[in-house]
């Protein structure tokens, strides 16, 4: 028999046997640890950026600095990075200011800014800001993209003398996170974020995919450049969340650098498992407190797993659906549903940034089927949203099993949000329609 270790979110680990002959792909591997000194590698990798000038040099030429940061629904661990930075601006006689690149979430509490930059930074008289990106006099006209976005963007971002973005490389539903993702949506006004999140709906602005492919990306990076974002630092961290890697410089080049080292870590080679597997077992992050944080497994999978497969994803979500709830409306996903969907989305029904959040998973089960395990009280949730819940790893097993056979190739990714196949940006590889 196999053992597998499955993450199950603040819940801990669910344990689960199989036969070993039946584990086609095993994505559990050991990964490296945390830097070792990371406040030191914080400022080597802000003087040694891969492109543009080093931070000590832009710092001198600069009176005002502002950080942004992003909020609850990343794992970047500011409270981490951004004391060796602040101790520069300081030391160098400057000021600075964070404003979190919120986009169109909600504002973080209290409680959530302590998680996010600490309480030291709180009470260090470094002024806070939080992007609200409906109050339209915060913000400023910037241009218009080439995919004629009108850009719109905090004024506290595009007054400052020195911008730093200080953020996290993985995969999203929308490409990868991070770099200018913290200019457009996260520091740009609503109709900003409404303009470039119709690109959303083509066919490669999803997870793992790059420019020229992402449309979607490619207008958030043609933003990113309109916006004179002068620096980002990216990190990648380890599914325990640490720091594993570090990446400075010209944001559009910082991140490709960036997404680079993420891909080492991150991505599996489908076909040297012998092509993709009937099942797939997914785990959840501690911060999955969400289901339509904890769902996006489900949109990575897709790239591991056949058509008519199914993939079993375990979350206890204790804070319920979330946004994911308004995917009810469209399930079942059939070519009907999907068609209504984009017609709510051009009348204004469904926002296209909230849509965006549930969109890719809907799609994905229009051609997969799939489980989740989560707890008893979550049951009733997940039958309102017509999704299959269960209680138990075993329970799931046995479904997919009565589905597929006892023959079936099944697929372990622990961390299913972040995996990804290799090569998909490949320009060898690019598909005929782009």
């Amino acid at each position: 028999m196999a053992h597998i270790q499955v993450p199950y979110g603040v819940k801990g680990v669910l344990d689960f046997d199989l036969p070993s002959e039946s584990l086609a792909l095993d994505t559990a591997k050991r990964f490296p640890g945390p830097l070792p000194d990371l406040e030191r590698s914080v400022m080597e990798a802000l003087e040694n950026p891969v492109a543009g000038q080093p931070f000590s040099k832009r710092l001198a030429q600069a009176e005002t600095v502002c950080i942004l940061v992003d909020n609850f629904a990343r794992l970047t661990p500011a409270h981490k990075l951004l004391p060796p930075i602040l101790k520069a601006i300081a030391d160098a006689g400057k000021s600075a200011e964070i404003l979190v690149a919120s986009g169109l979430l909600r504002e973080m509490s209290q409680a959530e800014l302590e998680r996010k930059l600490g309480k030291e930074i709180l009470a260090s008289g470094v002024p806070v800001y939080q992007s609200k990106a409906r109050e339209t006099w915060d913000f400023d006209f910037v241009g218009v993209t080439t995919y004629g976005t009108p850009l719109s963007c905090h004024k506290r971002f595009l007054e400052a003398d020195l911008t730093l973005a200080v953020t996290m490389t993985q995969a999203t539903l929308w490409g990868y996170g991070g770099g200018g993702s913290m200019v457009v949506p996260g520091v740009s006004s609503f109709e900003t974020v409404e303009w470039n999140h119709r690109l959303m709906t083509s066919p490669y602005s999803n997870v793992g995919y790059e420019p020229p492919l992402n449309r979607m990306r490619e207008d958030i990076e043609d933003a990113c450049r309109l916006s004179g974002l002068d620096m980002s630092l990216l990190a990648v961290l380890n599914p325990d969340l640490e720091v594993m890697e570090l990446t400075a410089g010209e944001t559009i080049a910082a991140h490709r650098a960036s997404v680079a080292k993420y891909d080492r870590h991150y991505t599996f080679d489908v076909e040297r498992a012998g092509g993709k597997v009937d099942l797939a077992i997914a785990g959840s992050f501690p911060g999955d407190f969400f289901f339509a944080h904890a769902c996006w497994p489900v949109a990575n999978l897709d790239h591991f797993v056949k058509d008519g497969g199914t993939i079993i994803l375990a979350t206890p979500v204790p804070g319920g659906m979330a946004h994911y709830s308004y995917a009810k409306d469209y399930m079942p996903p059939t070519p009907e549903a999907i068609r209504r969907l984009f017609e709510d989305m051009f009348y204004g029904k469904q926002a296209l940034w909230h849509a965006c959040l549930w969109m890719p998973i809907i799609q994905t089960m229009a051609r997969k089927e799939v489980i989740v395990v989560t707890e008893p009280e979550r049951l009733d949730d997940f039958a309102l949203n017509r999704i299959t819940a269960v209680t138990s790893l075993e329970q799931a097993y046995e479904l997919a099993q009565e589905k597929h056979g006892d023959s079936m190739r099944v697929g372990n990714f622990p961390y299913g949000k972040w995996v990804l196949p290799t090569g998909l940006n490949d320009p060898n590889k690019r598909p005929e329609r782009y």
